[in-house]
């Protein structure tokens, strides 16, 4: 039963869509000094009970983020499997995006604010810098233009409402609220698959998925129920198959899901499982085969990855195994 409704807005002016969805679419106080270098396994902290992991693909690298108990954070390179402590003292889950060949790591701090840190792939971070604002929910991050400086950052305000902050060849603009009312304690997602822009996919105070972008008139309905922060990413045109968005999601079963915004393939499904967090999750290109990869904490606390391959609209999934 709906015991809230969520809070929808008007259209927001964007540019018109390329790609038509589918009715089914129905920190003040941060540590500036940071330790470089990379560490082992048997030396880094384990991931901090209940916090969803980051994740992203800096060039064929794929790369994911945790915090650790005390608020560091640690990024972990699946292709060789080292660690990079990236310091910082987060409350939250940490929003990675690759910018080049470094990795933008994104956090709440404990006052609240948005703080940012950028480590290479070598294992060098550099000192955290506050983005003001007020936010509740861990971050996430998406490409909008051409250039790979221009992107948009997400969070959840004070009000509950989803607030963006873009950065450009410029710099960085001004906090703007693209409204909504999030579950609290859950964080939006933000995948960019046209040219007008991103998209972003939240939980609702009804715990229902919600999505908005180009092309979308306010937050529609996305089916679905969850407790926890979603995923997002972008498949582009490939073997016959359209561009889509992939959502996913932890179920309030603790397995997790996946949904396809096209037509032919409506509806949330299965994909396993018993996961304690939110999820994160990124696209590459495999053999020019569009292939998603999704994280979250175990009932371990473990941060565990499934893998789909998507040259067909029913994804081949590689089952949860171990990050790394």
């Amino acid at each position: 039963m709906i015991t809230s409704k969520f809070n929808r807005r008007g259209p927001r002016g964007r540019r018109s869509a390329t790609m038509a969805l589918a009715a089914t679419i129905a920190g003040g106080g941060l540590a500036a000094v940071l330790a470089a270098g990379t560490a082992s396994a048997a030396t880094a902290p384990a991931p901090a009970a209940g916090i969803a992991p980051g994740a992203t693909v800096a060039g064929s690298t794929r790369v994911v983020g945790y915090t650790a108990t005390g608020g560091s954070v640690w990024l972990r390179n699946l292709s060789t499997g080292a660690l990079t402590p990236a310091g910082g003292h987060l409350a939250s889950a940490p929003g990675l995006l690759a910018e080049g060949g470094a990795v933008l790591v994104f956090g709440q701090g404990p006052s609240g604010h948005l703080w940012e840190a950028s480590c290479s792939l070598s294992g060098k971070c550099g000192a955290w810098q506050s983005l003001g604002g007020t936010i509740t929910s861990s971050p996430s991050a998406a490409v909008f233009g051409p250039a790979p400086e221009e992107y948009s950052v997400y969070a959840r305000g004070s009000n509950g409402a989803v607030w963006t902050r873009e950065h450009t060849l410029g710099g960085w603009g001004a906090w703007r609220s693209l409204g909504g009312n999030l579950l609290a304690g859950t964080g939006p997602a933000a995948a960019y698959v046209t040219g007008d822009g991103p998209y972003t996919l939240v939980t609702g105070t009804n715990h229902e998925l919600y999505v908005e972008g180009p092309g979308v008139t306010g937050f529609n309905p996305a089916g679905g129920r969850t407790n926890s922060s979603p995923a997002l990413t972008a498949i582009l045109a490939a073997q016959g198959q359209p561009a889509a968005l992939i959502g996913f999601v932890r179920g309030t079963d603790s397995a997790g899901y996946y949904h396809r915004f096209i037509a032919n393939t409506p509806g949330w499904h299965s994909m396993g499982g018993q996961l304690t967090t939110g999820l994160a999750s990124f696209t590459q290109d495999l053999a020019t085969i569009p292939t998603t990869f999704v994280y979250a904490q175990g009932t371990d606390h473990q941060i565990y990855q499934d893998a789909a391959d998507w040259a067909a609209p029913t994804p081949g999934l590689t089952g949860w195994r171990l990050a790394g």
